[in-house]
């Protein structure tokens, strides 16, 4: 077993000097046992959806094909009827003025574009999120009746052709735009769709490979494996990722998408979360009910899909085949947008004229499936003193996945299957709000949130740095260089603390000792940017650790925005720190931590009680004497200065001493 491990290895550097910077060609693999294709994954093989028990389709370069047929598999050339069909479009139409016959190459589309954004500017925006590896624009359209305001409503997504000879997407996308514009005001179901929701469609993702007739970015680069994956790569950066994906992740980190999908062909299913692991059986999400709706609504919606080879014309996708890095478990786990894959022909690059058939057929199910995103519950999450939004954690009991609201107005939509539900929304620093709501078979129920601060925070120790510097309650520090309060990065407030700037195989470490009085836990938000590695492994190189009397309780790495962590205290004298620290190897992102809103536990803060001192003017005098007389008869006073003796009653002998105390 070492052995096949350490050839496997061995093999897969090989693949690092080996694989020639060519265009990958399409072949089919045999194999005798489905395991085997584990084998595949293992070696970073492109495989693509087509899959059987015993074989599967890839694209491999020259030097995998020689080291797949070395580890004894069936493997040949097989004709990739997509590049041949591009090839063949572009000879016979190289002198005419339609390129493309009905398919628009990338002048064309932004054409098209343009002139749609100029014959309709109330309800249309253009825009380009970034530009792809050879420099073409990555378009977006938007389709609003105030596009460009962040209003109150929805926002869903469509993206298409983000593999370059999967065409079908594209062209639909443009059907449908001009669907939608042409319609409104003359047609009630475009007129709703645009008045109620922001869409943004994207008719090309990746319209370098388009132009090359190639699945693939002109880096090479499946984009559709090169987001960040839970199961290989659960770092949200863009750090090392491909232009177009780059533009993608931060598009939609400036947006707050509540449903989407990517359109693709090479066969004819809705596929859904979870694209992992690769286990070859039915991996679901915690949302898995509501992606079977969703996709069901697709697929019933299209008058073929059901005859496309799958149950109801829908899949899990890690039961279908395993992806790592692909888009819709991307927008579920990280960015609270429901997204699935839609396969739309089996044929990749069909005859473009076919086209217009192909918008008959999905016409229908691309406007249900739009119309899904205002099914569920939805609402406003404001605090109850200012009015101002707030940006909370909405749960459902029962389902392991949080969605949070816009946090410009603070409206959220949480989409839901038909039923009854609690909901709750929560806010560090707010006390919880729940409600139980029934979600109707079509439609949203409205849910409205308007929290309050908890009483308990107000009354907390808590550390946030906001003086620009370390509090009084003993600091100390550690290490190569020294934490020191930071105003460019923080969490709430103007301050947060960072580490301190290391090198190499150096660390940097601040500590609080503290008397807790009483059981509770301490509570504080974190923010990381190093090295990622073992973030899965858990073997790690660079990365913040949290301590509890010198016991590591917890460590994080890689590119983590800002996060809570809590974790119980008992009754004690304990000491806190935070460690980062660096290996002798990668530098990545800032190589530092911070931290910020330190929320103690209940601790001693070495008041000194029975000074008699009342009213804390800070003077002993006979106006204390009178309030403590008072505190005796029923006046509600502060037992700590009034109790004297410190024998926890407050009675005429704390008087008489305080009495004394004034005389002496």
């Amino acid at each position: 077993m070492v052995y096949k491990i350490k050839r496997l290895f061995f093999i897969s550097l090989l693949f690092a000097v080996s694989v020639a910077i060519s265009e990958k060609k399409l072949v089919e693999i045999k194999f005798n046992d489905i395991t085997d294709v584990q084998k595949l994954v293992d070696l970073n093989i492109d495989l693509d959806h087509h899959r059987t028990f015993n074989s599967v389709h890839a694209f491999v370069s020259n030097g995998e094909f020689d080291i797949i047929s070395k580890l004894n598999f069936e493997i040949e050339y097989i004709p990739n009827q997509a590049r041949i069909y591009y090839e063949e479009l572009k000879e016979n139409t190289q002198n005419s003025r339609n390129p493309m016959e009905d398919y628009h190459n990338y002048v064309e589309l932004t054409d098209f574009l343009e002139d749609i954004a100029t014959n309709y500017p109330d309800i249309t925006h253009l825009k380009s999120i970034g530009q792809s590896v050879q420099g073409r624009e990555l378009w977006v359209m938007e389709i609003s009746d105030n596009p460009g305001t962040n209003e109150i409503e929805p926002e869903f997504k469509y993206v298409a052709n983000m593999h370059g000879d999967e065409t079908v997407g594209r062209e639909l996308s443009l059907y449908l735009i001009e669907w939608l514009v042409s319609g409104y005001g003359n047609n009630q179901r475009a007129t709703d769709l645009i008045n109620n929701t922001d869409i943004f469609i994207m008719p090309t993702m990746n319209p370098d490979g388009f132009e090359n007739g190639s699945r693939y970015n002109a880096n090479g680069v499946d984009l559709n494996r090169d987001f960040p994956d839970q199961f290989s790569d659960p770092n949200n950066t863009t750090m090392g990722r491909q232009p177009e994906t780059r533009a993608v992740m931060e598009w939609s980190w400036d947006q707050h998408f509540v449903l989407s999908a990517n359109m693709h062909t090479g066969a004819l299913v809705a596929n859904y979360p979870f694209d992992g692991p690769n286990s070859g059986v039915y991996s679901a999400s915690p949302d898995d009910d509501l992606f079977v709706h969703i996709s069901l609504a697709y697929a019933d919606a299209h008058p073929d899909m059901a005859s496309g080879g799958f149950s109801n014309g829908i899949t899990n996708g890690a039961q279908w085949y395993a992806v790592s890095g692909g888009m819709q478990d991307w927008n579920y786990v990280w960015e609270s947008d429901c997204d699935i894959t839609l396969e739309q022909n089996e044929v990749k690059f069909p005859n473009s004229n076919q086209l217009p058939g192909l918008w008959e057929d999905h016409r229908e199910p691309m406007l249900v499936y739009l119309e899904e995103v205002h099914d569920g519950v939805r609402g406003v999450i404001t605090d109850i003193d200012s009015g101002e939004p707030l940006n909370a954690n909405i749960s459902i009991q029962g389902i392991d996945h949080d969605i949070f609201p816009d946090p410009e107005n603070g409206d959220y939509y949480r989409l839901l299957t038909p039923g009854t539900y609690t909901i709750s929304a929560s806010v560090f620093g707010y006390l919880t709000e729940s409600a139980t709501v029934t979600v109707p078979i079509t439609g949203y129920v409205e849910q409205n949130f308007t929290l309050s601060l908890d009483p308990w925070l107000a009354e907390a120790e808590i550390e946030d740095f906001e003086e620009g510097i370390f509090s009084d309650l003993g600091w100390g520090f550690d290490g190569s260089a020294n934490w020191a309060t930071d105003n460019t990065v923080v969490f709430e407030g103007n301050y947060s603390v960072k580490s301190g700037n290391i090198n190499e195989n150096e660390e940097s470490s601040m500590s609080i000792e503290l008397d807790v009085i009483e059981d509770g836990q301490i509570s504080f938000y974190k923010k990381v940017s190093c090295e990622s590695t073992g973030s899965v492994t858990g073997n790690y190189y660079d990365y913040l650790a949290f301590f509890i009397d010198g016991v590591e309780i917890d460590k994080w790495a890689g590119e983590i925005d800002w996060s809570l962590e809590s974790f119980p205290v008992n009754a004690g004298i304990h000491t806190f720190k935070w460690l980062f620290i660096k290996d002798g190897g990668v530098t990545s992102g800032s190589d530092a931590a911070w931290v910020d809103y330190i929320v103690l536990p209940p601790i001693s803060t070495n008041e000194e009680c029975g000074s008699g001192d009342i009213n804390g003017d800070e003077i002993n005098n006979v106006l204390d004497v009178v309030l403590l007389v008072n505190c005796i008869l029923g006046s509600e006073c502060e037992t700590c200065q009034a109790d004297i003796n410190q024998d926890e009653t407050v009675n005429v002998l704390d008087v008489v001493l305080l009495v004394n105390s004034i005389l002496n």
